[in-house]
Formats: structure tokens, sequence, C-alpha cells
């Protein structure tokens, strides 16, 4: 599986896309807000993303979209692209 962004995001086969998870509420209560996370989308969609909290963690989706439906808690957190370009 992969982006349903993904020919939106990446620019060509060997670009990588910085991505940033910002928090504007932390509805669980253990991330905090603000900037909580980034990672990297791949050329095939594939996302790596890191925690910046107290405790790290770092794991592999299968796409963005992935990334925002486990961590976004309903619009509580947003995906910043840092480079690439943003979905239409």
């Amino acid at each position: 599986m992969t982006t349903t962004h993904h020919a939106q995001l990446v620019r060509s086969d060997t670009d990588l896309v910085r991505f940033r998870l910002v928090r504007a509420e932390d509805v669980i209560g253990i991330s905090g807000t603000g900037r909580v996370a980034g990672g990297v989308i791949f050329p095939d969609g594939t996302v790596a993303r890191r925690w910046n909290t107290g405790v790290a963690s770092t794991a592999v989706y299968d796409s963005i979209d992935d990334v925002e439906t486990i961590h976004g808690h309903n619009g509580a957190s947003v995906i910043e692209l840092v480079d690439g370009r943003q979905p239409a």
C-alpha cells in the first residue's frame, strides 16, 4: 500500500520529503504539544517517524496517511511538510 498523496508529495524517485507532526492538543497526555515527532517520506510512500519526546522511538509505516490516522487524533495533530509539495 502507498500513500494517496504520494504523487503530490514526492518530486522524483530519489527525493525524500521531511515532515513534522505538530500537536495542538495532547489528547492522551503523553507526548505534549508542539513539534512532537518528525520523519521522512520515501519515494515509494513508505514513512519513517521518530518521536521528539522524552522516550524517543522510531517506527516505519506504509504511508503518511497511516501516520495521520494513528497519531492525528482527529485533527489534534497535523502533519507539516518541511520540503516537498503540499497536497492539493
